[in-house]
């Protein structure tokens, strides 16, 4: 289990060819924005597993013993499990998420709430967090914020979780994952992207967890180099 504060950020991105027919299996290509979310996560003793969000004013805390207690059953479907309505439902009720949240606010905390009770599932006890996300990039503008934040929260849990290595280790002090680690990234990433979408293409998570430009079609990406 990660011992020290961990920071990660991820950035946008902006659509140059294909922004709706790439849901079709058209062509897409993509390149990433020097526009970037940050995740700051910091290992508790308490307890208590916090999201706070202070660009939409969202700070919510739950118990960690009591999350331990749910049925969750439905997420144990292999290394990855896809969200159904059913079930997200069925989460929000169990979560205890507030009423007046609702829409991309609602959509950001039961994304986490998803991907950390999906990805740390198979640690004994799930672990006591404090998470702050934080964005240069606009909600709404179609410039990728829901993507660059599912990116990091996938890669902050995956690596608190030890399911992806931690590339800050040894005292350096910026770094990226390695392949392996980023393929698995982005698949999670994805998760959070279908919990805030329902049928993404899958082309914003690719750009917001690999960077630089992409042609993607139909999950299938590969990097342009000019």
């Amino acid at each position: 289990m990660l011992s020290e504060a961990l920071l990660v950020s991820a950035p946008g991105k902006v659509i140059l060819h294909g922004e709706h027919a790439v849901v079709h299996g058209k062509v897409a290509l993509a390149a990433a924005l020097n526009l970037r979310t940050f995740l700051l996560l910091r290992p508790q003793s308490n307890g208590k597993v916090s999201v706070n969000l202070p660009n939409i004013g969202i700070k919510q805390v739950w118990d960690v013993g009591m999350l331990q207690r749910l049925d969750t059953s439905f997420l144990e479907q292999g290394d990855v499990s896809v969200p159904t309505l059913e079930q997200l439902e069925k989460l929000k009720k169990m979560g205890d998420l507030p009423r007046d949240r609702a829409g991309n606010e609602g959509m950001a905390l039961l994304a986490f709430l998803y991907l950390y009770l999906a990805i740390c599932r198979k640690q004994r006890t799930l672990p006591s967090l404090d998470m702050v996300v934080w964005s240069e990039l606009p909600p709404g503008a179609g410039l990728g914020s829901s993507a660059a934040y599912s990116v990091c929260l996938a890669a902050a849990l995956l690596t608190a979780c030890e399911e992806v290595s931690n590339p800050l280790k040894d005292g350096v002090s910026v770094s990226r994952w390695p392949e392996e680690d980023l393929k698995s990234i982005n698949k999670w990433a994805f998760e959070g992207e279908r919990v805030i979408h329902g049928n993404p293409s899958g082309v914003d998570n690719a750009v917001s967890t690999w960077g630089g430009a992409l042609r993607f079609q139909q999950g299938t990406m590969s990097s342009l180099k000019r």
